[in-house]
């Protein structure tokens, strides 16, 4: 069943920007870092925010660079693998170029996907590793948040982090619901911003809005209104903006 309101404009609005967006990179031979795409891209962050947003309303918005992030639990949401490569190319490239470890917890495909991508458009991948959050997410289910703390700041005296300034993880909750179960991820998430101060680290959840909007199998209304309560920041437009 449809999330989207039935008589809301933004539904044929963000369908229309999304169709345009996949044109102008075809015109634009897949390049996904022209300018044109970049700014139809965060056309399309401004309505997939509306509907994400819909009748809150949002004080005191604080804006942070992607450089300097630690102890940060952002929020992406996606609609479409494009806009979903273009955020993260910016995203990752700021940790890498900060000396950051780079963590993804997603689906295989959408990983080799998108290393295939940032390879091309000349990051150095040998900074970015396969993660898999089902082990924090356990941890978290048997010893709470301060297992969960316990086990991040241990992660941080591991060999490979120690040759970083520290670590940015990246998941698909998706990914994470489809593996784990719906309640032990948002029980997951509920923890994580208090698992991450005083931390070299910082986790970004991207959420499938496309799924969310059209179809709800796994990113539900559920889903959807946790994320809003459990995360301080959302990826739009290049940079993090505060939304508590």
């Amino acid at each position: 069943m449809s999330i989207l309101c039935i008589n809301c404009n933004l539904n044929s609005s963000i369908e229309e920007y999304r169709e345009h967006l996949n044109n102008i990179i075809v015109k634009k031979n897949h390049n996904l870092l022209d300018d044109e795409v970049i700014t139809l891209s965060q056309a399309l962050d401004d309505l997939v925010y509306k509907c994400i947003f819909c009748n809150r309303i949002i004080k005191n918005v604080s804006k942070l660079d992607l450089k300097n992030i630690f102890g940060r639990h952002t929020s992406l949401y996606y609609y479409g693998e494009e806009h979903l490569f273009i955020n993260l190319y910016f995203y990752i490239k700021a940790g890498i170029e900060n000396n950051e470890l780079i963590y993804l917890a997603m689906e295989e495909n959408i990983y080799n996907k998108l290393l295939c991508f940032l390879r091309i458009n000349n990051i150095e991948t040998e900074h970015i590793k396969l993660s898999i959050a089902k082990g924090l997410i356990k941890i978290n289910k048997d010893s709470g948040l301060t297992g969960l703390k316990e086990q991040i700041n241990k992660m941080g005296l591991d060999n490979e982090v120690k040759k970083h300034n520290g670590v940015r993880w990246i998941g698909q909750s998706s990914y994470s619901i489809e593996n784990n179960s719906q309640e032990d991820f948002l029980d997951y998430e509920k923890n994580l911003s208090k698992a991450l101060n005083n931390v070299n680290a910082s986790v970004l959840c991207i959420y499938d809005a496309y799924d969310y909007m059209h179809e709800g199998k796994v990113i539900n209304k559920t889903v959807m209104e946790e994320s809003l309560e459990t995360h301080s920041y959302i990826l739009k437009n290049l940079e993090l903006e505060g939304i508590h």
